[in-house]
């Protein structure tokens, strides 16, 4: 597409918001304020910016979902998102893309998916478009915007702005998550040097502060429940604290 398809006050706006994304020092901080400044240049009437953990799951604490509400986000991230036709495009791309909803599927087969259906048809978020993330072939966030009927289909000038955005937010939000992990393991190996964890105790530290649950742990280090437990009282009397809660605020 050529430069001139967007006016000089569109093209200073665009400058305006990458500045301000340089200058945010925290991931939650990006993805609130990206979906909120995105609609300077591109209407919409949701938006979602899901970010991944090393894992490839989803980080619900970290993602921000904006005009959306609590149920709607949660029907999405249990269910829906598995069913998103956008997988098509986010399970076999090896780099960062932009994407619109009417590209991937011929309208007659899309609309007869589940997730145009179930979830976009009765919410009267018929459109969407977005940015699918990737570092080294891995996904570390996709923005999803949707519009209603009323507003229409996404442009093609809207997917130029978002192609002209894509490589810059990548790059930042790695840079910020990468960030914010060093910070983690640096607070994570002081704790376990303070209270003189085993190694072992260390790594079920470690994968309570990623967020798994008793049986993931089990799983993960290939121990018993009981095994689990019997690492979290060790850990519990060596730290003082009394729960997951305590030890999560321990290791901020």
């Amino acid at each position: 597409m050529n430069n001139m398809i967007l006016k000089e006050n569109e093209w200073n706006t665009m400058n305006n918001i990458l500045l301000d994304m340089y200058e945010i020092r925290d991931i939650n901080e990006l993805t609130d304020r990206l979906l909120k400044t995105f609609r300077m240049l591109i209407p919409y009437t949701q938006g979602y910016y899901l970010i991944f953990n090393k894992e490839g799951k989803i980080d619900v604490k970290q993602s921000s979902f904006i005009f959306s509400d609590d149920n709607s986000v949660d029907e999405y991230l249990k269910h829906y998102y598995h069913v998103d036709y956008l997988k098509y495009v986010s399970d076999f791309t090896k780099k960062t893309v932009t994407y619109r909803d009417t590209d991937i599927l011929d309208e007659d087969i899309r609309k007869k998916t589940e997730f145009y259906r179930d979830f976009l048809r009765p919410k009267n978020i018929p459109y969407g478009c977005g940015i699918i993330l990737l570092k080294e072939e891995k996904i570390i966030g996709i923005i999803n915007l949707f519009r209603s009927s009323e507003l229409g289909d996404f442009s093609d000038k809207d997917l130029y702005i978002l192609d002209t955005l894509k490589l810059h937010l990548r790059n930042i939000q790695y840079h910020l998550c990468a960030k914010e992990i060093e910070g983690k393991e640096s607070k994570l190996d002081s704790v376990c040097k303070q209270y003189d964890l085993s190694e072992r105790e260390g790594e079920v530290v470690q994968l309570v502060n990623d967020g798994c649950s008793n049986s993931e742990i089990g799983e993960k280090l290939s121990i018993s429940i009981s095994t689990v437990k019997k690492h979290f009282y060790n850990i519990y009397n060596k730290t003082g604290v009394k729960n997951r809660t305590q030890l999560l605020v321990l290791l901020k």
